[in-house]
């Protein structure tokens, strides 16, 4: 029996899980029952289970909200359904009255299911449980012949219990769907296939339909549509949508495509063979695999991608320059290009101090109209001299699609900065051009919606994103927004890219620039990105978060400092 595949269940022995289950292997598993389905997910990711069997939709009651909201939050792929029937039994220890039962227990949909009947029962106490044979289970311990529990006539059996009344659903066509998920099994192709997905669409007027559109004008039947709340995005929704289909077939794929343009989140929860009534042996064809299908995860998330990216700038006559993968880089200059000497003796500081990356704004989008919007290409052509007079790398800001085929030639890293995080025709132009991007979260984005915005650049096959902390707004006033620190280990944990922090425009405040820089380095950052100015009480941008020469020079000593005690 030790050696047999393991299934986590929800509900004890004689559930209508375990039914359905024995449906599905007949007698060629060992089925571990759980109190919910929390913990029938968690025996599968701590690997005490290699498959979990969970109710999705009843054909009277409609959708299971748990099971749902627990997909969207599993990195494990659906590889299988059943669908069983299900008939309700009133059973007790021994055979007594209907009008001398006390107490009824069973789960709470069960005794949904079965109202009509309970409607008649106007003395008795209904009493919600965690499971319809845990319910079994319960009053046969109890053996109080007054209490009974409406559960599946095998419960009966395993328990001992005597069948008071049988078939006690209000209709009689009830019937469960139970999906099977795995952590290191797999389908192979099936031709007669489902697939299910679950996206977020654009936040515009016919945003839905259009997404719907696309699979009407491929020819796609649809299965299944289900909306749930966004929980942490008020009167937002999660769609839920099942349809014929594997997602390796050509067409699938095509919709894919277009989908990823109609969504702002698609995420593939899986393809399985659609269920026809024969079990594993005849129907699915499952096998073990130690290589893990991982197509339907993020390409962002270590799921997808353990080993950390590491980002290479090479050109002839200048130092490499490693971003990530253990390396603390700093990336240093003016805010703003405003003029070549302002540029050049800023870039000399940085250049004298080990630096190599050089930053400064040509195109800057500004909150007033009247600020300093910036030289525009003339300040991309002072950035490129820079560059060739000092051997540095730049990094400058692109804030329109139109503009990435005219800022490309000047720079080495492109910036998308917080304003532009979700707009996502330039993170889709970006994600065709193989430069490295770093992506600045935006004032009020979630760290999720950072990580999707870029999956965005990602999935157009740019694969050298570095991702940005630099304050998010709340209401604190004392500081320019509030610096989300706490960002960098989850985004370390949650991601393989290299994480940056702006302290300048994280606090704009120049003296808080040193120490939120050394708490980004303990933090887990890969490196800070600060602005320096040789003249910052006369910039035209941003001069209060500006290191000055001198500051810039305690701040590099100081940083420096600390990388060899961390080292150490």
């Amino acid at each position: 029996m030790g050696s047999l595949p393991k299934v986590a269940i929800q509900g004890e022995e004689g559930s209508f899980s375990e039914e359905a289950g024995v449906k599905y292997w007949e007698k060629s598993v060992v089925f571990i029952p759980k109190r919910s389905s929390d913990e029938v997910i968690k025996a599968v990711e701590e690997n005490e289970a290699d498959y979990g069997l969970l109710p999705i939709e009843n054909s009277l009651i409609g959708s299971v909200s748990t099971t749902y909201d627990l997909l969207l939050e599993s990195h494990f792929p659906i590889i299988g359904e059943i669908i069983t029937q299900i008939s309700h039994y009133l059973l007790a220890i021994k055979k007594i009255p209907l009008k001398n039962i006390k107490r009824i227990y069973s789960h709470p949909v069960a005794l949904s299911q079965c109202s009509s009947f309970l409607q008649g029962l106007k003395h008795c106490e209904i009493i919600p449980n965690y499971d319809t044979a845990g319910s079994a289970l319960k009053i046969s311990r109890e053996k109080d012949p007054g209490i009974a529990a409406i559960a599946s006539k095998h419960a009966a059996k395993i328990y001992n219990l005597e069948i008071l009344a049988e078939k006690l659903e209000d209709y009689p066509n009830n019937q469960t769907r139970f999906i099977i998920i795995s952590k290191t099994a797999k389908t192979e192709y099936h031709k007669n296939a489902k697939t299910s997905i679950v996206f977020t669409t654009l936040h515009q007027p016919g945003a839905l339909y259009r997404v719907l559109k696309v699979f009407n004008d491929y020819g796609i039947n649809l299965t299944k549509l289900e909306s749930r709340p966004h929980k942490t995005e008020p009167w937002r929704s999660y769609f839920y949508l099942d349809f014929e289909g594997h997602k390796a077939d050509q067409m699938v794929k095509e919709v894919f495509k277009e989908l990823k343009e109609q969504t702002n989140f698609l995420k593939i929860m899986g393809s399985y063979p659609i269920w026809t009534g024969k079990g594993k042996v005849e129907h699915l064809h499952l096998k073990k695999t130690e290589d893990e299908d991982k197509s339907h995860l993020p390409l962002y998330s270590r799921e997808r991608q353990d080993k950390s990216t590491t980002i290479s700038l090479k050109s002839p006559n200048m130092a490499d320059v490693t971003i990530g993968g253990g390396a603390f880089t700093i990336i240093a200059g003016p805010c703003s290009v405003e003029g070549r000497k302002q540029l050049f003796k800023t870039a000399n500081i940085i250049r004298e101090s080990g630096v190599r990356i050089l930053r400064g704004g040509a195109f800057k989008p500004r909150t007033s109209p009247y600020s300093f919007q910036g030289l525009g290409e003339e300040g991309l052509k002072l950035l490129k001299e820079a560059r060739d007079a000092y051997g540095l790398y730049i990094i400058s800001e692109v804030v329109s699609p139109a503009d990435v085929e005219l800022v490309s030639p000047y720079v080495d890293i492109f910036q998308i900065g917080a304003r532009n995080m979700q707009n996502f025709t330039l993170l889709k132009e970006i994600g065709n051009i193989q430069k490295p991007v770093l992506l600045k979260r935006g004032m009020s984005a979630t760290i999720s919606e950072f990580l999707l915005s870029a999956e965005y650049i990602l999935s157009h096959g740019n694969e050298r994103v570095i991702l940005c902390e630099r304050g998010i707004r709340t209401f604190e006033t004392t500081t320019r927004n509030t610096l989300d620190l706490s960002a960098v280990p989850i985004l370390k944990e949650e991601t393989h890219l290299p994480v940056f922090v702006d302290p300048s425009h994280g606090t704009g405040n120049r003296k808080l620039v040193l120490p939120m820089s050394k708490a980004a380095m303990v933090s887990g950052a890969d490196g800070v990105m600060v602005e320096v100015h040789f003249q910052p009480d006369s910039a035209m941008s941003d001069g209060n978060q500006s290191l000055d020469p001198e500051m810039y020079s305690v701040f590099k000593k100081e940083l420096d400092m600390l990388i060899e005690k961390l080292i150490s």
